[in-house]
């Protein structure tokens, strides 16, 4: 890091890949320098929206959409033009934010800073409702139902396939390449609906070196600490990155290849001569750690948690959209009693318009009319909480759905 990152206005500033940090020889410095300023979108975006390496490829809620986004992509940067600092506040340099994928080294970031723990101030009939709801979801679950719907997203990466030149790219309905012969064989999702898990806030990681069950049928990089018996938990919305990486056969720790080559004499890069082992020995050397001479390939899983794309309030998701239980004739009259005033079913049904998103060329068709959104056995309820109950609490005496 240095200066120019977060300072250049031009859009011109760059690394060169293979040169440790330093600027690429074609960058006019004279130029970038006297044309400062203050950071922006797009100067954050330059690295942040490049997240393993292109475009919205591991950052499933952040991409070049973000420099110009329209309302409905995301509501603090395209409806009321927040800069990246208004929420990721700067003292001296250190710039507060959490990532998934690296410990918290300088600050974190939350809603509530701005939105306080008892968000919902309408003066609505749903506000007593929403606020409790609060203490157990995350805010993005309901104010960001999809992730990826300002630009498709990579879900899907498998390194062992990379090293075919003769291999044609095909891309998919979403534009998207289906293979690169760098990188390997890839699947992209638009719009997807997130995976949900019981999170503390805090993450367990594996890091390099790190000794993992190398028979799992899944290895988790990542993973939300929490649970539905944890009261500090809440249910929060992820995107799962999952991948094929390789892995020491005999150490049982993963594998870091070199890729790039450092010059055209390099004989060990993969990215030059795609030999996975001289591209391990390589890159194992520059780590300190010891390679056997196995690998073997396995499937990994990475947790990044959703935090933009926050779409606006009345495009939330809807109390019928999460509970199956609401979308009869009984609605918030099977607790509360028939008031003439409120239109308790418009009340409960009001909220993700999917029909105005796809309309506007979002792949959501299969979201229309969908309940149990977040799924509520998966974290580990018995079904819809209306009829079974919450984490803590029972349903008042002699309650009984009627069938």
């Amino acid at each position: 890091m240095d200066c120019l990152v977060c300072h250049d206005t031009t859009g011109t500033y760059k690394k060169a890949p293979p040169g440790a940090g330093m600027p690429d020889e074609k960058v006019d410095l004279k130029h970038v320098a006297q044309n400062v300023g203050h950071s922006s979108r797009a100067s954050c975006g330059s690295c942040h929206f490049n997240g393993g390496g292109g475009d919205a490829i591991k950052h499933a809620d952040m991409s070049r959409q973000l420099i110009e986004p329209g309302r409905n992509c995301d509501i603090h940067m395209g409806g009321y033009d927040f800069s990246c600092a208004e929420c990721h506040k700067t003292r001296n340099h250190e710039i507060s934010g959490r990532s998934s994928s690296v410990p918290v080294a300088e600050g974190e970031v939350s809603c509530v800073q701005c939105h306080s723990e008892s968000p919902h101030y309408s003066g609505g009939f749903l506000d007593h409702h929403l606020n409790t709801h609060s203490k157990t979801l995350d805010c993005n679950v309901c104010h960001s139902p999809v992730y990826a719907k300002c630009q498709p997203t990579k879900t899907w990466w498998d390194w062992s396939k990379a090293g075919d030149k003769n291999r044609k790219p095909v891309n998919d309905k979403y534009g998207q390449p289906d293979y690169n012969w760098m990188k390997g064989e890839f699947k992209w999702e638009e719009s997807a609906v997130p995976d949900y898990a019981w999170s503390s806030g805090y993450m367990n990681r594996v890091l390099i070196g790190d000794k993992v069950d190398s028979d799992a049928d899944v290895i988790n990089l990542t993973e939300p600490v929490g649970s539905i018996k944890d009261p500090g938990s809440k249910i929060t919305p992820f995107k799962i990155m999952k991948a094929i990486q390789p892995i020491d056969a005999e150490h049982d720790y993963f594998l870091i290849p070199h890729l790039f080559p450092r010059d055209k004499n390099d004989t060990t890069a993969y990215w030059k001569v795609l030999d996975w082992e001289k591209a391990f020995q390589d890159g194992m050397a520059a780590t300190g750690l010891e390679y056997s001479g196995t690998y073997k390939w396995v499937e990994t899983w990475m947790y990044w948690r959703l935090e933009h794309e926050v779409m606006p309030a009345d495009m939330a998701l809807s109390c019928v959209q999460c509970h199956d239980s609401l979308k009869g004739e009984k609605t918030c009259n099977r607790c509360h009693q028939d008031n003439r005033d409120i239109d308790f079913k418009k009340i409960a049904g009001k909220g993700t318009d999917f029909s105005l998103m796809k309309s506007e060329g979002r792949d959501v068709g299969h979201l229309i009319n969908k309940t149990d959104y977040i799924n509520f056995k998966a974290l580990g309820y018995k079904g819809d909480p209306i009829i079974h109950g919450g984490r803590f609490k029972k349903l008042p005496m002699g309650y009984k759905e009627k069938k």
